[in-house]
């Protein structure tokens, strides 16, 4: 080979080899090219279709199922069980050696060869009576609340359309199945019915209810044949059985968490500090509020109505859950001996609330459309959600109305009867039941149907046109008719407040006798109008004679008709227990007349009870003189109120002197404004707190490329909005206009505190006025113009004398 045609082939394979990598490398770039566009194709739709649900949520169905994204799920992983030395991790293979070690136990061969009962001929029998009414049985087949239909695919709303055809045969075949005491097998059949869900298969539905319907079978067989049960540590899982037969033993995981023995959700510690329950609810709390936090924009997010709802469900509830074990408020009895005994001390609960309060915080940060750094109390304030102590009194607060409110079977109720020791200090259960006044507590009762229970009192009609109807029916009425009007009334003489009923009773068209009195303050005018039916129909019951045909009690509160004609109300129960019997026993109905439309029973029992109200020291010696369950309802509230207003006058003096302007109020419920578009909503809690695009919150925090002036040319300031120019112009177009436009601060301030107060008048300004749209049209002009370039200042800036912050 020649030297000429060697160093031409070097050349050769050199040319090669890099036309080869050239054309790999394009391979390679046309593949990550293609890759990042099928990237961007499966990802972007995703991002976007994610993006518009959560913009588009302006239901609050539709935004629960946004907070549904972020499932809670445990963290932890059951303990492994250990069978015959065997550790087993599957929970298939948990449940088939419990099955083989605890059912399988027993098989035919342990059955009796005769049967004991086969001599004795019983017929058995029910506790109670096999007669049903008619009303009954339409409450328990058209009455549900659960309108799914069933396996014969037959809706309630078809069974409600034709019961007047059904309702008597329906009712004869149950009867009759109670007084043979024979039930149709499909009446013991549960049938799955797959309901099918939106991205999922056709039978995950279905697989998932199966599943949870045999691990529900499994467990009841076994903690029913072999007794047992499952006693649970804070890592351990112990197999508590009684049979020596079989032995489990627990293994121990040890953990970082303090040891607490988890029951009912709460965590017990030893020492009873329940650190380990705050934080694990706290932890679980704080993965819903940072997800509603990260749902939450200025521009695009669910209203914030809507996530406020979203945080007192899904953030707070999770938080407060089982409070009232460990909170019992911030001071408690001492238990020291001697000059200090039961002396006040603090419960030294204030790392656990400060805690609770953050998570909180948290969420109302999520709520509003706010900048970062606007003041804690502020937020709170206008997200319309409790602090973290008031929270947890509030929770403390509702806890003291359930325990006067449970049934008097009850074990705490039993416990609270025993009378503490003398030398006990007051413990927290004690401390939280002596919160509100006692009251009747409600009994369980059987049902009370009467004939057309479920039809409306008013039967459709007016007032007026009920009123002229009463009173041509009333005029027919003979002397063999007795007619009971009753009435009630709550009023406040210097301050006290008196609570007062009153019945006239009449006989045909002639009054024959009258009464009123006094019940006990604490309790309302539905209370006053149910005892007031009772008292009347008991008079009415003293001059009934033989002759009489029918009794009609004539009543103009129609939520006193319906517990009348069907279940009881917890609130002056014993009432309407006793009008139940006496209406049961007597011919009695209960008929609607409108109250203050000129009826001569109404208005005379109307005056009745406004007497009977005024002489408030005369009270029956009776039940009527004890404070009713709607009455210690109105307590708690009051109390709720006090805990919240005694925390916002705590901490309104520390907020600024331009909030504190504005002289807005407290409460826990949902403010007006939070039903605006977020923008707007922006714009005005902007404007409240002076936390915005404003020259002295750019200076106060070092904002060196921020835009000081408006376009008019004087400095942004919270109300420079209705001095501008920009604004004035449409002078003749805002809402509720004053007589001539603002030019000093008080006039300003004025008419911006009524805009405020009326959140719809604040955006239809910002509508006809575009202030804010038309400066951010200029300020992108301005970015246009001098893009590339350091900030420059657009002229010195005119005084701005209508300023608050200038005043």
């Amino acid at each position: 080979m020649q030297p000429g045609q060697h160093l031409g082939g070097r050349r050769l394979v050199l040319s090669y080899t890099l036309a080869m990598r050239k054309r790999a490398s394009d391979r390679s770039q046309i593949k990550s090219v293609n890759g990042a566009q099928c990237f961007r194709q499966s990802v972007t739709p995703n991002a976007t279709t994610g993006a518009g649900i959560i913009d588009n949520a302006a239901e609050d169905a539709d935004l629960y199922k946004v907070v549904g994204w972020h499932k809670l799920s445990p963290s932890l992983k059951a303990p492994p069980l250990v069978v015959d030395g065997i550790s087993i991790e599957s929970t298939r293979e948990k449940a088939e050696a419990l099955l083989e070690k605890v059912l399988h136990r027993y098989n035919d061969s342990d059955d009796l060869d005769y049967d004991p009962l086969e001599a004795e001929v019983r017929r058995p029998t029910l506790p109670w009576t096999t007669a049903i009414s008619l009303e009954e049985t339409e409450k328990n087949v058209i009455g549900v609340s659960s309108t799914s239909p069933g396996a014969g695919c037959v809706i309630v709303r078809l069974l409600t359309a034709c019961w007047q055809h059904i309702g008597e045969f329906i009712r004869d075949f149950f009867q009759r199945c109670f007084e043979l005491i024979y039930f149709p097998s499909e009446w013991k059949f549960a049938e799955v019915v797959m309901l099918l869900k939106a991205g999922q298969g056709g039978d995950a539905g279905y697989i998932g209810r199966v599943g949870r319907v045999r691990c529900a079978v499994t467990q009841k067989a076994f903690g029913t044949d072999a007794k047992a049960g499952l006693a649970y540590k804070a890592a351990p899982a112990n197999h508590v059985a009684v049979s020596p037969e079989l032995i489990i033993s627990p293994v121990t995981a040890v953990g970082e968490e303090q040891p607490a023995l988890r029951w009912l959700g709460v965590w017990i510690d030893r020492k009873l500090s329940f650190k380990r329950h705050v934080s694990e609810r706290a932890s679980k709390a704080l993965k819903v509020a940072r997800h509603v936090k990260g749902l939450a924009g200025v521009k695009f997010s669910p209203p914030a109505a809507s996530l406020r709802k979203a945080v007192i469900t899904c953030v707070q509830s999770s938080l407060l859950y089982g409070s009232e074990i460990w909170y019992g408020g911030r001071l408690k009895s001492s238990a020291a001996a001697g000059y200090n005994r039961n002396q006040l001390v603090s419960t030294k609960l204030g790392p656990l609330i400060d805690k609770v309060n953050e998570i909180i915080v948290l969420a109302a940060r999520g709520v509003l459309p706010a900048w970062r750094i606007a003041p804690i109390v502020s937020v709170l304030r206008d997200a319309g959600l409790p602090s973290g102590g008031t929270a947890l009194e509030h929770a403390r607060i509702r806890f003291a109305l359930r325990l006067r409110t449970l049934d008097a079977a009850h074990p705490l109720v039993r416990w609270l009867k025993a009378p503490p020791l003398l030398w006990q200090r007051a413990i927290k259960l004690r401390c939280v039941d002596a919160l509100i006044p006692r009251a009747p507590r409600p009994i369980l009762t059987q049902s009370h149907f009467l004939p057309g229970y479920r039809t409306d009192p008013t039967e459709g009609r007016t007032k007026e046109a009920a009123a002229e109807h009463f009173n041509a029916w009333w005029s027919q009425l003979g002397r063999d008719t007795i007619t009971v009007f009753s009435d009630g009334t709550e009023q406040y003489k210097d301050g006290a407040k008196l609570v007062g009923y009153g019945y006239a009773v009449y006989r045909g068209q002639t009054l024959a006798r009258t009464g009123s009195g006094a019940i006990n303050s604490i309790s309302h005018v539905f209370d006053a109008e149910a005892i007031g039916a009772l008292k009347g129909l008991q008079c009415a019951l003293d001059i009934l004679q033989p002759t009489d045909e029918r009794i009609w009690m004539c009543i103009d509160s129609t939520s006193v008709i319906w517990c009348m004609r069907a279940n009881a109300s917890n609130t002056s129960q014993w009432a309407f227990l006793e009008c139940h019997t006496l209406i049961d026993r007597y011919k009695v109905g209960i008929k609607w007349s409108p109250g203050h439309m000129g009826i001569e029973g109404n208005e005379a029992a109307d005056e009745l009870a406004n007497t009977g109200a005024n002489d408030g020291g005369r009270t029956d010696d009776d039940r009527s003189a004890e404070p009713t369950i709607s009455g210690i309802g109105t307590t708690a509230k009051a109390l709720a109120d006090i805990a919240t207003s005694d925390w916002w006058s705590q901490c309104h003096p520390g907020l600024s002197a331009s909030y504190r302007r504005w002289k807005l109020g407290y409460s826990v419920t949902e403010p007006p404004e939070l039903r605006l578009p977020r923008t707007v909503l922006h714009r005005l809690l902007a404007t409240r707190t002076a936390h915005g695009d404003f020259a002295q919150y750019h200076r106060r925090f070092g904002h060196t490329e921020a835009e000081l002036t408006c376009l008019c040319g004087f400095e942004k300031a919270p109300n420079h909005l209705v001095f501008c120019e920009i604004s004035q112009r449409k002078f003749h177009a805002w809402p509720a206009r004053p007589e001539r436009p603002p030019s000093r601060p008080e006039e300003g301030r004025r008419y911006l505190s009524a805009l405020l107060a009326h959140p719809e008048l604040f955006e239809n300004f910002l509508a006809v006025t575009q202030y804010f749209a038309i400066n951010a049209r200029a300020q992108r002009t301005r970015d246009q113009t001098i893009s590339g370039g350091s900030h420059m200042s657009y002229g010195s800036p005119r005084q701005n004398r209508h300023s608050l912050t200038a005043t």
